[in-house]
């Protein structure tokens, strides 16, 4: 087969080097958008234009393989483009220096990607939490997990549901499971087993503080290896005393991990006036593209999914009445995906300029510490 590899960095070396042994595939072109790259040859391999690849892919190509750090980004290029099949490297491939499988179509480090489907779309992020409270209670958590009760999560059997609805309808390339903090709940390996046979080539990560992580019995490392889930550990000030321990014993039981930077400070930025310009809220937002699963319904971020138990909790007159409804037979899942990505929701109003904090935990969390103009 006749393929294109886009990405000239270490990344797509490191996949020509691999493909150069498979017989059952030939490289034919880098494709690059650097303009000074083009026409020259990398390894004996000419480098061409995302343009000239649109022009002869029919003609010459199989398939082209993103080989590019956070490869999704050139998902909606491809897809403009009209290419009709291609599939994504994830970065672990580079990251662990990881070898593809002989038949590429198999590789659960690629995620596959059918563009001649047009009636079934790509969401780049989808994310929910596993349990709601949290351990820590940092003050201004923009799930407000110390607002919730202990052990207060959205049912297992409604999870299964929900995710099982959604992909029927679209692919997903990276599903997110978190909190809250996820590993409060005992079956989180029930979770992962769930989550990976519903989305078997999706990237999947758990993201925790890691406090709990040497508490984790062998059968939780076994089902996060097995089923190449990837932990983030968020480095508070608590997890940075254990880094070293979570470290090792991640590495001991051969886990795929990353560990965040410092967090040091939060950000606040509600604005309880609602006065806030959406469309400019949106641009600034650090949270747009964290597409919210939660009760049969999605969200366009955690705060429009979760902002109603901030309100209800300081008795605030304001409701957020968005989401999509997952079951709905006359949704557009094409509208759906692109509104979720691109436009502003009524919660938008209540972003205003953020405010920076120092980290700390609060077992006695105030409205000023979410609220940048207390005005209602």
């Amino acid at each position: 087969m006749n393929i294109a590899l886009w990405g000239t960095g270490n990344f797509g070396k490191y996949v020509q080097q691999q493909l150069k042994k498979n017989k059952n595939y030939s490289i034919k072109y880098f494709v690059d958008s650097n303009e000074l790259l083009w026409g020259q040859k990398i390894n004996g391999i000419e480098v061409i234009s995302p343009e000239k690849l649109q022009n002869i892919f029919i003609e010459e190509l199989e398939f082209v393989l993103i080989t590019f750090i956070n490869g999704i980004t050139i998902y909606e290029k491809l897809f403009a483009m009209k290419i009709g099949k291609f599939g994504i490297v994830h970065n672990r491939v580079f990251d662990l220096q990881l070898d593809l499988e002989k038949e590429l179509y198999l590789d659960k480090n690629i995620f596959w990607y059918d563009s001649f489907d047009l009636s079934r779309p790509l969401m780049r992020t989808l994310e929910t939490n596993i349990v709601d409270d949290c351990n820590l209670n940092c003050r201004g958590c923009s799930h407000f997990s110390n607002l919730f009760k202990h052990g207060e999560k959205v049912p297992f059997d409604t999870f299964c549901s929900d995710l099982r609805q959604v992909k029927k309808h679209v692919d997903i390339y990276q599903f997110n499971m978190l909190g809250g903090e996820a590993l409060l709940d005992r079956r989180i390996t029930d979770y992962i087993n769930f989550v990976r046979k519903i989305l078997p080539n999706s990237k999947i990560q758990l993201i925790s503080n890691g406090l709990l992580i040497p508490k984790q019995t062998p059968d939780f490392f076994e089902c996060c290896k097995e089923n190449n889930i990837r932990v983030i550990v968020s480095a508070y000030k608590p997890t940075l005393l254990l880094k070293d321990k979570i470290i090792g014993i991640l590495e001991k039981n051969q886990v795929e991990y990353s560990i965040r930077v410092n967090r040091e400070e939060f950000g606040k930025n509600i604005d309880l006036a609602g006065m806030a310009d959406k469309c400019e809220a949106v641009k600034k937002c650090r949270e747009s593209r964290c597409q919210f699963l939660r009760y049969g319904k999605i969200y366009k971020c955690p705060f429009e999914a979760l902002g109603n138990r901030f309100f209800e909790y300081y008795n605030l007159d304001i409701r957020f009445h968005g989401g999509f409804d997952i079951y709905d037979e006359n949704l557009n899942w094409n509208v759906l995906v692109d509104d979720l990505a691109h436009k502003p929701v009524e919660a938008c109003r209540f972003c205003g300029e953020e405010e920076k904090i120092e980290w700390c935990v609060t077992n006695s969390p105030a409205l000023e510490d979410w609220v940048v103009r207390n005005e209602s």
